[in-house]
């Protein structure tokens, strides 16, 4: 059973979502002041460390031969066109040449012997014709062999003066890195300073909705503004630095813990009324209900416990652990409730906390 009042559950949900939209704006208006801030100036490039006057020179040179090697492509195709036709006249003589010769044989004829020969030599001239085009596609070929060796050389040439920038250009966009991380770090870190600040001294603050909006402003601002341009520096910066916040972590939550059990322990030591002073209503009847000591925070026997055990169980009004009275009878009607009502559930009659004590 719940204590908390429903305006007070509403209130709670309103200003949980006040504080997400108040962090939205906040976060929005970081990543406007981000961007606008000059982090680390021009984002650098392995172009800006190459040798441009000889890496010029050299591309001048390639566009040249380029240039060259297009019109001996061009040239060559033209060439191969003409071969081809060459070729074309050539074949045709030649298949109608046969055809008269076995017309000739057939019939017989001696006057058709200068016919012959005539025929003869245009058909020796066409392939004349042919292995000249033959020839000029092999003279255009053996052209262009000089100058695309000379291209791949200056292409080679190209890549060395490209990679020799290489070395310098990693050197510079580590500082760059380690320079962009540090300028987040010094807007980020002030950032996670005051959350810390807020969440340790603002808490019970009736302000602690704004607070908290701030806090997840921060939260939001390590780990998408700073966390991702961390230096790696081949991952041991990250691991080392991952390595510190768990240690770091797990120290405070740690001391927390301590700091829990002292003030528990401290507080066991403490009269019964002392004990209930410390403890708010809501919070105490909710644990009640649960099944865990209010004054402790360890759990004690409940009726689902107690309708599984063989025999039955006597109801538990004090906790078993540190004798806090849980349970106490009303003194007008003698209905057993939870010790921190402040009315008897049956008959109505107002709680007394000097019966509750005498009780416990």
């Amino acid at each position: 059973m719940k204590a908390v009042r429903r305006p007070m559950f509403w209130f709670s949900l309103a200003m949980w979502l006040l504080s997400i939209v108040i962090a939205g704006l906040l976060i929005q208006l970081g990543g406007l002041i981000m961007s606008d801030v000059p982090t680390a100036g021009k984002r650098i490039s392995q172009s800006d460390f190459v040798d441009n006057v000889k890496l010029e020179a050299i591309d001048a040179r390639i566009d040249t031969l380029e240039a060259t090697l297009l019109v001996n492509k061009n040239d060559i195709e033209d060439a191969r066109v003409r071969l081809k036709s060459r070729s074309l006249d050539y074949n045709t003589q030649l298949i109608n040449f046969r055809s008269w010769i076995a017309t000739r044989t057939a019939t017989e004829a001696d006057d058709q012997n200068s016919e012959v020969i005539k025929r003869s030599h245009e058909i020796e001239a066409l392939k004349l014709e042919e292995r000249k085009a033959e020839r000029d596609i092999e003279r255009l070929e053996q052209k262009g062999v000089e100058p695309r060796r000379t291209l791949a050389a200056l292409r080679q040439d190209r890549r060395q003066v490209i990679d020799a920038a290489r070395p310098i250009y990693e050197k510079a966009r580590k500082f760059e890195v380690l320079k962009v991380f540090m300028l987040r770090l010094a807007l980020t870190l002030p950032l996670l300073l005051i959350s810390a600040w807020m969440i340790a001294k603002k808490r019970s603050s009736h302000y602690w909705p704004i607070y908290r909006s701030f806090i997840l402003f921060s939260l939001f601002a390590f780990f998408v503004e700073l966390v991702p341009y961390l230096p790696s520096y081949g991952g041991y910066v990250r691991y080392i630095v991952g390595i510190a916040m768990a240690l770091l972590f797990a120290h405070f939550s740690i001391k927390a813990m301590m700091r829990y059990q002292s003030n528990k322990k401290t507080e066991e030591q403490k009269p019964e009324t002392e004990k209930r002073k410390l403890i708010e209503y809501e919070t105490a009847v909710k644990k009640i209900s649960d099944g865990v000591c209010p004054s402790c925070d360890r759990r004690f026997v409940t009726k689902a416990v107690r309708k599984s055990e063989k025999p039955p169980m006597a109801d538990v009004d004090y906790c078993v652990h540190c004798g806090f009275c849980l349970f106490s009878k009303c003194t007008n009607c003698g209905t057993r409730e939870n010790s921190f009502y402040n009315f008897c559930g049956t008959c109505g009659d107002p709680s007394k906390g000097s019966s509750n004590d005498a009780q416990a």
